[in-house]
């Protein structure tokens, strides 16, 4: 979580997670700090409009996957022999979800084909350039907020850092959202999201199936293409395995797919 936060709008240490947020016109911040003690996690939030703090409670429970029945799932997982190298002392990982789905999004399609450095670079950038700067008693190292829809719409990307092809991609898919053709709620089947989705030019299956689980916490999406679960998993098999071929191999792993996803990235050597 550290090597991805946002300068000025998240904070990571060792043991707690802050960042500013906008939510239902309200604005603030939150931290979140691991209480290992007590096996909890502790939320603070901060802001001048309390009827936001449920949905803030809401949004902290799915980033921190709190709510799902982990024993059913280790049940169907942790004795599978492909995926038991990736558990987490005997554990099988829990999904860790974005706070934020449209936020996730951009910096999925801003991730695509370039290191984890060059997209954190990225979405700094943009950040940087809509310049919505926190109160002077926030917390030092909260200075902006992501911004909203509106915002991005009109935010100029051309000095970032992009090529003009994943620039048409972003505005495509801000187009998309706010006219209604691409819903970011998790309350949809992953067939209707995919469909939606991969209509954007440049969205490919990688992304959606990214953005569905990490962006929108859906737990039987399956990036079958990517190259860490495709190295992982031919290195297994003995052979380079096609994206067809890991999509079969991974139908017995449902209905929680994204946790063997998880599994098997925790083998990953890179």
């Amino acid at each position: 979580m550290r090597l991805r936060a946002i300068t000025g709008v998240e904070q990571v240490t060792e043991n707690s997670y802050a960042r500013s947020f906008c939510i239902q016109q309200a604005t603030g911040f939150f931290m979140v700090k691991n209480c290992p003690e007590h096996s909890a996690l502790s939320l603070h939030i901060d802001t001048d409009d309390i009827r936001c703090h449920m949905a803030i409670h809401q949004r902290v429970r799915k980033m921190f996957d709190l709510d799902s029945q982990m024993s059913v799932i280790k049940t169907l997982l942790a004795e599978d022999a492909i995926l038991k190298p990736g558990l987490e002392q005997g554990e099988v990982p829990r999904l860790p979800v974005a706070f934020d789905s449209l936020e996730f999004t951009l910096r999925a399609i801003l991730g695509q084909q370039v290191s984890l450095k060059a997209a954190r670079t990225l979405a700094n950038r943009l950040v940087q350039t809509a310049n919505l700067r926190t109160p002077a008693e926030f917390p030092d190292g909260l200075s902006y907020f992501f911004p909203d829809l509106n915002t991005l719409l009109s935010l100029p990307l051309t000095d970032i850092g992009l090529s003009k092809i994943r620039q048409a991609t972003i505005q495509a898919v801000l187009q998309a959202v706010a006219q209604g053709r691409i819903s970011l709620d998790a309350n949809q089947s992953f067939e209707q999201f995919y469909e939606d989705f991969s209509r954007i030019k440049g969205i490919g299956d990688w992304t959606v199936n990214y953005v569905a689980m990490r962006g929108l916490g859906m737990k039987d999406c399956f990036p079958a293409s990517d190259l860490g679960i495709v190295k992982v998993l031919s290195a297994i098999q003995g052979e380079v395995l096609k994206a067809k071929q890991i999509r079969q191999l991974a139908e017995h792993w449902r209905p929680y797919r994204a946790y063997a996803a998880l599994c098997l990235w925790n083998q990953y050597q890179g």
